[in-house]
């Protein structure tokens, strides 16, 4: 076939059509035992059993899907009464997602299937390149360093193979909904990826804060954010992506913003406090406002005028 001689550039395609084979005939197979169920319901409803209740975004997290994603199968879920919800004792404001009882009564059903349909995926992926382990290999691959960080870098080693590439470092203000969101996915792979910070917390407040995307030679590289507060203007989510650190692209995302909110009376930020001296070196002092955010140590530092 024509696709195959392009290679690794097929996977993409070669893994979309392997995925639509196994959803077709685990649908065929459920509906030869009579049992009404879509396959790609089976993760949402597989962590429901595992989880009890849990918030959507907790959910799209464990199944690895897009937020839009994930809601709409939801709704899905939702008109064939398979999942209801319940507010968080902790949290009114959140909504937890549950099992009902008639889903519960299916995957009664559907376990002895899954074992079958388990052994059956044993069997198939038996062979000399085991494609479940390869798969968990690409994916442990990605998480060390993501596909487009590896073509990022790739890129500009091949526009000059013996002398490094000048990095022209731009830092912008952003309002367009299309660069937020590529602002908004290096935050997701710095932040919630890499430091397994949970989606809901790291993008707390977006819609009231200002952000900003950095660029090194018209790539994307970083983002940031600051929110105007009662006690002053406050820098958050300074974010680089691996292969740009060491490069002064956060001395570059921090001066802009600093520069952007120099009326501003009181400028502070609260820091890792593994990142801190980077934060000194570039005008900011502690103070003595320790405390935990997402299990990690932070400090509260001020911009010193």
């Amino acid at each position: 076939m024509v696709l195959e001689k392009s290679k690794s550039l097929v996977l993409g395609n070669l893994l979309q059509r392997l995925t639509e084979n196994l959803r077709k005939e685990a649908q065929l197979f459920y509906r030869s035992q009579n049992i009404d169920f879509e396959p790609k319901w089976f993760p949402v409803i597989y962590v429901l059993s595992q989880r009890k209740a849990i918030s959507v975004v907790e959910l799209s997290q464990e199944i690895g899907y897009s937020h839009p994603t994930t809601i709409s199968l939801l709704k899905e879920l939702e008109k064939k009464e398979l999942i209801g919800s319940t507010k968080d004792a902790k949290d009114e404001r959140k909504r937890l997602i549950t099992l009902t009882e008639k889903a519960n009564e299916l995957i009664q059903q559907l376990q002895p299937l899954w074992a079958v349909m388990t052994q059956a995926l044993v069997e198939l992926t038996d062979t000399e390149n085991n494609l479940y382990k390869a798969i968990n290999e690409v994916n442990q691959n990605l998480k060390t360093k993501n596909l487009f960080d590896r073509m990022t870098t790739i890129k500009e080693m091949n526009l000059n193979p013996v002398k490094a590439v000048e990095n022209d470092i731009k830092v912008e203000k952003i309002e367009d909904p299309k660069l937020e969101s590529i602002a908004f996915a290096i935050r997701r792979q710095v932040f919630v990826e890499e430091q397994n910070v949970s989606q809901e917390r790291e993008s707390m407040d977006d819609a009231e804060a200002i952000h900003y995307l950095a660029t090194v030679n018209g790539l994307p590289a970083g983002a940031a954010r600051y929110r105007l507060m009662q006690k002053g203007a406050k820098i958050e989510r300074i974010a680089v992506l691996s292969s740009y650190r060491g490069k002064k692209v956060g001395e570059a995302i921090l001066k802009k913003i600093v520069e952007d909110l120099r009326n501003e009376e009181k400028i502070y930020l609260y820091a890792q406090v593994n990142a801190s001296p980077f934060y000194i070196k570039n005008g900011f002092k502690q103070t003595n406002n320790y405390f935990l955010d997402a299990r990690i140590e932070h400090v509260e530092m001020d911009l010193v005028k």
